[in-house]
Parts: structure tokens; sequence; C-alpha cells
């Protein structure tokens, strides 16, 4: 009789285990085309953001091998790499880092946990690894003119303006926004075409129509919250695009559902006329 009464949890914790470690350990490749009338011939990116720390196969193999096979012209890096004051990570999300710039250019901006002297020193100090808090860079790819600007804010204050940093980009030329966290508002009067975001974590879980189950303070914000909402994927506003991908660790606890970790490959593509 014990034998039955145990079968039906040994049943429902042999579903459970095996469905919670696919939804967060589970490296997924996310694939999103972006147009702009700015792209010559198509550009291939890798996006990632929010590590925290973990490690998918020794010395993160799992995301460099799936990014190195999509043969990207740039890598961009959005920020928390690793959980701050968790020092011991440090190395981790540097190596990951440093193995990705031996795949292609690299450029990265830091969140609200990576700030720690010891990794923006370690980073600045690697071949091919560009670290754009506050910077900009101009580059030329497969016959695009290219404008990267990066920031590193965690918050931002009524009066904040890109323009106190910034010149206006040019407009003849594609620019693009590193910017951790997507607060599309502060950016809209900044000439960025397209914006790369992450932090959200995609709201970690997530429902069947309903999407996030927790986003930027609120509970089921698709029901609950009238403002803007970009948690995950691609939206647009205005005359700008914004990608946000929810990233690839766990924090601040294992509980992705329907929302597994995500390395991302955008496709810049030349608008064509409709």
């Amino acid at each position: 009789m014990k034998k039955k009464k145990l079968i039906i949890p040994l049943l429902v914790l042999s579903l459970l285990v095996p469905t919670w470690y696919v939804n967060n350990y589970s490296l997924k490749l996310t694939e999103q085309t972006i147009y702009s009338e700015k792209v010559g011939n198509d550009i291939k990116i890798a996006v990632i953001s929010d590590l925290h720390g973990e490690s998918l196969g020794k010395n993160n193999s799992k995301i460099t091998g799936l990014i190195n096979e999509q043969n990207p012209d740039l890598i961009f890096v959005l920020g928390d790499m690793y959980t701050q004051n968790h020092y011991e990570q440090i190395d981790t999300a540097v190596e990951l880092v440093e193995n990705l710039s031996e795949i292609a250019d690299t450029y990265v901006v830091t969140g609200d946990h990576d700030t720690d002297q010891k990794y923006t020193d370690k980073l600045n100090s690697l071949q091919n690894v560009h670290l754009m808090n506050y910077k900009k860079a101009d580059l030329s790819i497969n016959g695009t003119d290219i404008t990267i600007y990066g920031i590193d804010n965690v918050y931002f204050s009524p009066t904040f303006d890109l323009h106190n940093e910034f010149d206006e980009p040019d407009s003849k030329r594609l620019n693009i926004l590193l910017a951790h966290i997507p607060e599309t508002e502060y950016f809209e009067n900044f000439g960025a075409d397209i914006i790369f975001s992450g932090d959200t974590h995609g709201g970690m879980i997530r429902l069947p129509f309903i999407g996030p189950l927790y986003y930027n303070g609120y509970v089921l914000p698709k029901l609950t919250y009238s403002d803007r909402i970009t948690d995950k994927g691609l939206y647009s506003f205005n005359d700008k695009q914004i990608f946000v991908t929810s990233g690839i660790g766990n924090y601040p606890v294992p509980l992705r559902f329907l929302n597994r970790p995500e390395v991302c490959m955008i496709t810049l593509k030349k608008e064509t006329a409709k």
C-alpha cells in the first residue's frame, strides 16, 4: 500500500524536474529580423545579456558554440553578466566575453550588477572588446555605416537627456544604442534607429497569451499596466525599434517558465519598398 501511495508523487516529480531544468538551463537560439532603409547588405548581430554568473557547459561553451555557429558580424553584451557582490563570478563573465571576442568584435555595456572596477578593467584590457559606457564607435560593415552608442544607466532622472553626453546622431548613418535597461521614454528624442536592451529577464515566468507574470513592479502587466511594455522581443515606437532579450541567467532564483535562456541572433536587412 505504501509503495502505491508513492507512485503518483514520484511520477509528478519525474515530470516536474525535467520541465524545470529545460526552462532554466536549456539554451535556445532566438532569431529576429530587423528592417531598416539604412542597411546595405545583411548584418548579423549576436546579442546576450544577464548571464548572472551562470555556466552553461565548460567555460560557457554552449553559449560560445551556438554563437560561433551563426558566424555573426558583431556581438553585443548588454550587462548584468555577474550578480552584484558575487565577485567569484567576475572571472566567469570576463572569460565568456573574451571567448566571444575571438568570434567577432564585441561591444559591451554594464548593468546594475556588473559595475565593479575589477570587471571593467579586465574588459578594457581585452582585444576586440569595446566597453561602451558612455562611448560611441563608428564602423562600416557590409556596406552600412554604423554608429554604436552605449550607456550604463541604472537610474534615469526626470531631466535625463542623451544630448547632454552625445551630439545628435548623423541621420545618414545607422545609429544603434546599447542600454541595459529598456526605459524607452528617455530615448524618444535621441536619434537612435535601433535600441538593444536586456534587464527584464522576460518577466522570468511567462503565461500563454498573457505574457510576463511580473514586469517593472506590476503583476500581469499586460492586463493591468497601461503604459508601453517592452518586456521581451521587438517593438516599434515613433521612428525607432527596440529589441529586448530575456537573457540567460536565473537571478534571483531559477524560476523561468516558457522563457528559456536565450542567445539572440539579429539580422539587419534592407527595408524594401512596400
